[in-house]
């Protein structure tokens, strides 16, 4: 009996130093999904080898795959991603983890696979969520069940400008591991792109200091992007500089615009406290592609769509919509960077101070009459505006209906403008998208803005913040 009594007591010791050692996974999600494919990127707490099961049975009780395997270990902080391949379209894919051989059966993740062609969907978009946000606004984001999230930026604000590594791993943690945002992106596939919290510091550029000072930790913050987000190919493949990507669903081409860790900003000389200054002089205009390079690869994502009869939804990380003459009122010594030439200032962090550039892209636009439509971030607002305040093409020709989704969860603020069907400024609201395709020569779009509680929201005077408008893709 005293025999039996320390066999059981050293079996539960051995059991329970087991289980108090193996790997668990700790943060996982999905993206860059197709017809046929998608990116699952996930964390162990310590080394493991791992292995994705999966399925379009919820039960995993037929057609089961597995992936290869990966490792996880202290190289890559613990991350790693694995592609997913031979789906079928149209499905719902179920997925879970064998941890060093073992099923971890508690921890799973769907996704949406995309139509072979012409389909009607509906996605969800957002931007600025304060860094481990709870807010109930991303269950309701989850339960919309859209094909897939876009993260507009700003998906933490961790203005980080020092200790590089490990303050990207320390942020993405934090977001990954808060209790709502990471059910939603357990249960709905991403596609991100980054703005100026998430990047670097607020106002960031590629090159430059803001008004601070801080520079953004450039090198990091991809590799951080690479590594960590289930993204789709990269404009100019891993060994790039900029993180823009491109992809289609259905007969929509959506570009995604890296317009940060490229940015140039404007250089200017004299008093430019006044937009009357007669000595205010503008010595060196601003890109916020960065590079001829970049800005060839997007007009020609936006001709490709063109070719093959698509709509465009360009993510512009900020407003587009803004006043196309520079306003020096704000350029004071409180956000100005003086340099040996100039100065640079770094307020009013939207497309006015690069008028040169938008109305080069406007006329592209314009003469390849491209239908496209502009979804934004970096404003705490929802907004809509139908194209009437935003044609910036020389002698017009390119109004561009643009929609402002969010903030998440961030104080409200206001920016650019004025937007046709008006604005709200209340924290915890995302956006709709649904796009309407039975493959004829007509796409429709129909925008709408929700709030934390699943409800439709106003603008501010009153009327439900919606907008709907149609593509002729015809040849």
């Amino acid at each position: 009996m005293v025999n039996n009594l320390f066999f059981i007591f050293m079996f539960l010791i051995a059991l329970s130093f087991n289980k108090a050692s193996a790997a668990e996974i700790e943060y996982y999600w999905s993206g860059a999904v197709t017809k046929n494919s998608a990116v699952v990127c996930f964390a162990t707490d310590i080394d493991a080898k791992i292995r994705v099961q999966y399925s379009d049975n919820i039960n995993f009780r037929r057609n089961n795959l597995f992936s290869r395997t990966q490792r996880c270990n202290s190289e890559s902080n613990y991350f790693s991603k694995i592609k997913l391949s031979s789906l079928k379209p149209e499905k719902t894919y179920h997925y879970r983890f064998s941890v060093d051989g073992i099923v971890d059966k508690n921890k799973t993740g769907r996704f949406r696979t995309h139509s072979s062609g012409p389909f009607s969907y509906k996605i969800t978009l957002a931007t600025c969520a304060t860094t481990g946000s709870n807010n109930p606004v991303f269950d309701r984001i989850r339960e919309e069940e859209s094909l897939f999230y876009l993260m507009l930026g700003d998906f933490h604000y961790g203005d980080i400008r020092r200790d590089c590594d490990d303050n990207f791993l320390t942020y993405y943690r934090a977001t990954l591991g808060s209790i709502k945002q990471s059910k939603l992106y357990q249960n709905t596939a991403i596609a991100y792109m980054w703005d100026d919290h998430d990047y670097g510091p607020n106002n960031s550029s590629g090159v430059s200091p803001n008004q601070y000072g801080y520079v953004a930790c450039q090198p990091e913050a991809r590799s951080a992007y690479k590594n960590y987000v289930p993204h789709y190919p990269l404009a100019f493949k891993e060994s790039g500089k900029v993180i823009s990507q491109s992809f289609s669903v259905g007969r929509v081409t959506y570009l995604l615009t890296d317009l940060r860790s490229e940015k140039d900003r404007p250089l200017f000389k004299g008093n430019c406290l006044s937009p009357t200054s007669e000595n205010c002089k503008k010595i060196k205009r601003g890109t916020n592609f960065g590079s001829d390079e970049h800005i060839q690869w997007f007009k020609n994502q936006l001709l490709e769509a063109k070719n093959n009869n698509f709509a465009v939804v360009w993510h512009s990380s900020f407003p587009y919509l803004s006043t196309p003459d520079l306003s020096w009122f704000n350029c004071d010594e409180d956000n100005t960077i003086k340099t040996d030439e100039g100065f640079e200032c770094d307020d009013h962090d939207n497309w006015g101070w690069y008028p040169e550039e938008r109305t080069d892209i406007a006329n592209f636009i314009k003469n390849n009459n491209i239908p496209v439509c502009i979804v934004s971030g970096d404003a705490h607002m929802s907004a809509i505006d139908d194209g009437t305040n935003s044609d910036y093409a020389t002698g017009g020709g390119a109004p561009i209906p643009i929609f402002h989704a969010g903030p998440l969860d961030r104080k409200p603020s206001i920016k650019g403008g004025p937007y046709s069907n008006g604005v709200s400024g209340v924290r915890g609201q995302y956006g709709i998208m649904e796009i309407i395709d039975s493959g004829g020569d007509e796409l429709c779009v129909e925008w709408k803005i929700k709030n934390h509680r699943g409800e439709f929201v106003k603008n501010t005077t009153g009327n439900l913040l919606q907008h709907s408008f149609c593509f002729d893709l015809g040849e």
